[in-house]
């Protein structure tokens, strides 16, 4: 009876010793169909590599795997696969030798709420007639060298009024230490002149301009569970990102539509010269352009101007301006 029990449990055992084979030479077949992946460091269950960027700064964390295992490692962070190119030639092959095969920037499940299909803007659209008739639109009408300059005294009266507030609050100062928020003041030069190019005036709303910028800002680069594991109908249900996510929307495009709105009616009445939000409504009326594009490209230039200013200034540091 005894040997009987003894066969049972062996028969139970048995297929927790074949499990670990079948796992090994499943993952190798995958492996194989994928053709040759880039090297990677350990993962857990479920979570992958993020222990591998837990306690650290990411850029460290990121040069100490690539001491490791090479210029071009393969992380898998939750659900989602990211390849980390760390040195020159990694780089050059991703942006120059293969630069079609990622000109498509991904959108991930939280940015999507925010960009719906066909609604990516120039920035994230994938590579295709869309994104060049925008290319097109930003080049020829937007940037050109003519319509750069024609915004010259806009610049230099804003780089004016830029020196005179930091000189009134290096004076107003109470003593030599008195620290100024050359950030702010930085900040408000950025939306102003970059505002007044786009409409043509100063926005009354900056504050809210700026607020709405900086959260959005930041929800583009908070790491949510809906984006770490987005087959997963539960991260959609726990994490507050979706929500967040969808009301910054409605916010941004309730603000973008009273602009327009605005601007129109200024304009029945028939004053100054052309600026950009102008360029894109006549191109709206020549029936080269959707109205939907108009959000989009308008959004892309104050998100590309103002996370331009925010990346070369991330710290936010406050500079002390000696009253002398």
């Amino acid at each position: 009876m005894a040997e009987v029990v003894q066969l049972h449990h062996l028969i139970l055992l048995l297929p927790l010793f074949i499990l670990p084979f079948l796992l090994l030479r499943s993952s190798r077949r995958r492996r194989g169909a994928c053709g040759r992946l880039p090297p990677s460091p350990w993962a857990l269950p479920v979570i992958g590599h993020l222990h591998h960027l837990a306690g650290a700064l990411p850029h460290r964390a990121m040069r100490d795997i690539a001491r490791r295992h090479g210029p071009l490692v393969l992380l898998r962070l939750g659900e989602l696969p990211v390849v980390v190119a760390s040195s020159a030639d990694a780089a050059r092959d991703v942006m120059k030798t293969h630069d079609l095969a990622f000109a498509t920037r991904p959108i991930t499940r939280m940015m999507r709420l925010v960009f719906p299909e066909g609604s990516e803007g120039i920035i994230f659209s994938p590579y295709g007639e869309t994104w060049r008739q925008l290319r097109k639109i930003c080049t020829v009408e937007l940037l050109s060298a003519r319509r750069v300059n024609s915004f010259r005294s806009v610049r230099e009266e804003e780089v004016n009024r830029l020196l005179r507030a930091v000189a009134a609050a290096a004076a107003s100062a109470t003593s030599p230490a008195k620290m100024v928020n050359l950030s702010e003041l930085m900040s408000a030069y950025a939306a102003d002149s970059s505002v007044r190019a786009m409409i043509g005036r100063r926005c009354k709303d900056r504050d809210k301009f700026l607020e709405m910028l900086e959260r959005g800002i930041k929800l583009f680069v908070t790491p949510s569970l809906p984006d770490l594991y987005p087959s997963s109908r539960l991260a959609m249900v726990v994490s507050r990102m979706p929500r967040r996510m969808r009301r910054h929307r409605e916010e941004v495009f309730a603000f973008l539509d009273a602009i327009i709105a605005e601007h129109q009616e200024n304009r029945a009445s028939g004053e100054d010269e052309e600026d950009l939000l102008d360029v894109l409504l006549r191109i709206q009326r020549e029936g080269c352009m959707e109205s939907t594009v108009i959000h989009r490209i308008h959004q892309d230039n104050n998100w590309s101007k103002y996370s331009h200013e925010h990346t070369n200034n991330s710290k936010k540091s406050t500079i002390v301006i000696s009253r002398e």
